[in-house]
């Protein structure tokens, strides 16, 4: 798996995805003190891919995604995340992608901020399956993420790190405009990729329409992909995804 892999749910809005996914809520309430948020997203995309890797995409035809999230009103949370690939084969277990997470975010001085740890998991292909922890701040409308891969991985070497800065606008009826640079330092070799060509690479700029659908928890969204370099130093095309996202 040459790609790296990403999700598209909102607490990882700073990995850099090619989807975006509503987020609908449903509370339960154990007490007045504690409080527990569950919200849930489905979408269909032309396309997935990951960090800018356009050239080999996660997939190059429809990618059916979703995911749910538990949320605590302390900050804590959880959640999973999915999509299938269209690399895979069936035997590896490498046709689904299962993101779990978990990590905390609040607020302080005007930051936002979220720390958490995914785990990228391929079921049958445990070379694969990775522990990726995470960064995430935001201040006055600008968001940036880290992303520090903490162990070698078919598609990574331990070390690689992922950077995102990003904002988002509203440009009115329902119209909405996200913009999202990314960066990646690399690890010159690790157990399964023994060499790489760059130290450092411009991943891509994301350029992300999205509209409202009427009064519907849903959104349409076009993200435009203006390709970087991989790990290689290999110019990426740019590439263009539209897809649909419904939250429960």
């Amino acid at each position: 798996m040459q790609a790296l892999k990403n999700a598209s749910n909102k607490k990882l809005a700073a990995l850099g995805t090619s989807a975006i996914l509503l987020a609908g809520s449903m509370t339960l309430s154990t007490s007045a003190a504690a409080q527990v948020e569950i919200s849930g997203n489905i979408g269909v995309a032309s396309g997935y891919v990951f960090r800018g890797i356009t050239n080999a995409s996660e997939n190059d035809g429809a990618a059916v995604q979703g995911g749910l999230d538990l949320e605590s009103d302390s900050g804590f949370y959880a959640g999973w995340w999915a999509s299938n690939l269209g690399y895979g084969t069936p035997n590896l277990g490498t046709t689904v992608e299962n993101d779990l997470y978990g990590g905390f975010s609040g607020e302080a001085n005007g930051f936002s901020y979220d720390i958490g740890a995914l785990y990228y998991w391929y079921m049958d292909d445990s070379d694969a399956s990775g522990i990726e922890p995470y960064l995430g701040l935001s201040f006055g409308g600008i968001d940036f993420g880290m992303h520090y891969m903490a162990e070698d991985v078919t598609w990574s070497n331990q070390g690689d790190m992922f950077f995102t800065l990003g904002t988002g606008f509203d440009l009115g009826n329902g119209f909405g405009l996200g913009v999202t640079a990314s960066y990646a330092t690399y690890e010159d070799s690790g157990k399964f990729i023994a060499a790489t060509g760059k130290s450092s690479a411009f991943r891509s700029l994301d350029l992300t329409l999205t509209k409202g659908i009427a009064d519907l928890p849903a959104e349409m969204f076009a993200t435009y992909i203006v390709g970087g370099k991989d790990r290689d130093g290999v110019s990426q095309e740019d590439k263009i995804i539209i897809g649909f996202g419904y939250s429960f």
